[in-house]
């Protein structure tokens, strides 16, 4: 049996009305799509959203939807997901989308493939291949894992549950950057917060940020701040820490179209915007300023994205921390020759122009 599982994309209507692209208020072509959602968004934008998937003789599921039926069946005893034993082919379909989601779903959906049935079924226990009665078949599954670039958590599931007897294959690249993207002259200042173990990097980048460079930010009494960052995570340890300070600032937890505004009007100093948030609405953020990377986006193409809205800045500043655990996500976008020097050099502070 072949399972395949990826990003769960949803009928036009459902996406329009759950994402709001502004169908309703659009005119529509032949094909019924909104003409002007077809070109305002980017290229990937479209090529991801822009189909649906047609399979056959497969189980084809979300990740979430193959989780509500393991929970359904762990709420029910007259339910099960026997038939997650017998997978012997997994496609993990656009694994970098759905980090966008929630990966953990995809990562316990993985771990329960290949047990031994609950229930007998019916089956006559002599057609079934010995490797499957010993617990053994997840080393005779073929897993194939796509996407657009790797992470940590893409990484172990790779790692600890891709045990093909026969081995293991991972394609790697060279990544020649996208800073030749970034449009405008921003001088782009990355700043290395350096720590000596994974465990202690998000502590040590928020210490940094709030030792290093809020204060700054407090300081020089300016407006028009954006603060990207990618993880939620983040996100709400940044979020805590800027109300304790009683900063002016918009969120995406706040009406977006009025969070934007009162950005823009310099009724709000700063704004925190997330790669999730810009990844389903690539939102266009007026009136920044000054541009803080607090996290480089796992998306190369959402960097000189992101640093082209500095456009109208009379700064044209960026200031980007990293650490040398971030070295997937840095050499996607300065490149793979340069990420190496940026994480091992003596040097703290690099500067592209």
């Amino acid at each position: 049996m072949i399972l395949l599982f990826g990003f769960n994309r949803l009928p036009w209507t459902t996406f329009f009305d759950e994402y709001g692209t502004g169908r309703a208020d659009d005119q529509e072509g032949e094909d019924g799509m909104a003409k002007t959602w077809k070109t305002s968004k980017p290229s990937d934008f479209q090529s991801l959203f822009g189909r649906l998937l047609v399979a056959l003789d497969m189980i084809v599921a979300s990740p979430v939807g193959l989780i509500n039926k393991i929970e359904e069946a762990e709420a029910d005893k007259e339910k099960d997901v026997d038939y997650l034993s017998s997978i012997e082919v997994l496609i993990i379909d656009h694994a970098d989308v759905i980090t966008m989601q929630n990966w953990s779903h995809a990562k316990t959906v993985v771990e329960q493939l290949n047990r031994i049935p609950s229930k007998q079924h019916g089956t006559d226990i002599m057609r079934i291949r010995p490797w499957y009665l010993d617990g053994q078949a997840r080393f005779y599954r073929q897993t194939i894992i796509l996407g657009s670039h790797v992470n940590p958590d893409i990484n172990a599931v790779f790692n600890k549950h891709c045990l093909n007897y026969k081995g293991r294959v991972k394609l790697l690249c060279e990544h020649k950057g996208v800073l030749p993207k970034v449009l405008l002259q921003v001088r782009q200042i990355y700043d290395r917060i350096d720590t000596e173990s994974l465990v202690d990097a998000d502590d040590a980048r928020l210490d940094y940020f709030k030792n290093k460079v809020y204060p700054k930010i407090k300081d020089s009494g300016q407006g028009g701040i954006m603060i990207f960052i990618s993880s939620s995570f983040d996100f709400v340890r940044v979020r805590n820490f800027l109300k304790s300070e009683d900063a002016s600032m918009s969120t995406k937890d706040s009406d977006i179209s009025r969070a934007r505004a009162w950005f823009f009007q310099g009724k709000r100093k700063i704004m925190l915007y997330t790669e999730r948030a810009h990844f389903y609405y690539r939102y266009k953020i007026r009136g920044i300023q000054n541009l803080i990377i607090y996290s480089l986006p796992e998306r190369k193409e959402f960097y000189p994205e992101i640093v082209n809205m500095l456009e109208g800045s009379n700064s044209m500043n960026c200031t980007v921390l990293f650490s040398r655990f971030d070295f997937l996500w840095l050499e996607r976008i300065v490149g793979t020759a340069p990420a190496k020097r940026m994480v091992t050099s003596d040097k703290r502070i690099f500067t592209f122009c």
